[in-house]
């Protein structure tokens, strides 16, 4: 287990205040904060992510049809025809990031849903 430590006095008196305000230990609280904190940090990067999807269409739909493309950071990193395939390619690489997985198909935008970890065509399941 790694040992963090606060230096950040104001921080650490705010941590503390919420603790026994909710009577929880100053751990829970702490690990909590962080949690929500790298939440928030994935639904934006799956956001932004998606942004990028949605104004490319005309350039994917001309380089990949009818393929999956990952884009992480507002660039294509991968594709297949095959999602599980470039799923994992995809999570080997990049982990736990906020990597957006999207069907590109031509007529009309698809329906797109957050599933483990990738986005998911309504069709697939």
């Amino acid at each position: 287990m790694a040992v963090v430590e606060l230096r950040e006095g104001n921080l650490v008196w705010q941590i503390e205040q919420l603790a026994e305000q909710t009577a929880q230990p100053v751990e829970k609280v702490l690990a909590t904060a962080v949690e929500t904190y790298l939440d928030q940090l994935e639904r934006d990067g799956v956001h932004a992510e998606t942004q990028v999807f949605w104004a490319m269409q005309d350039e994917l739909l001309a380089q990949y049809p009818d393929q999956h493309v990952a884009i992480y950071n507002g660039n294509v990193v991968d594709h297949d025809t095959d999602a599980a395939h470039l799923e994992l390619r995809v999570r080997q690489r990049f982990g736990p990031l906020p990597v957006l997985i999207a069907p590109v198909k031509s007529g009309g935008a698809p329906e797109l849903r957050w599933r483990g970890g990738r986005f998911a065509n309504s069709g697939d399941r």
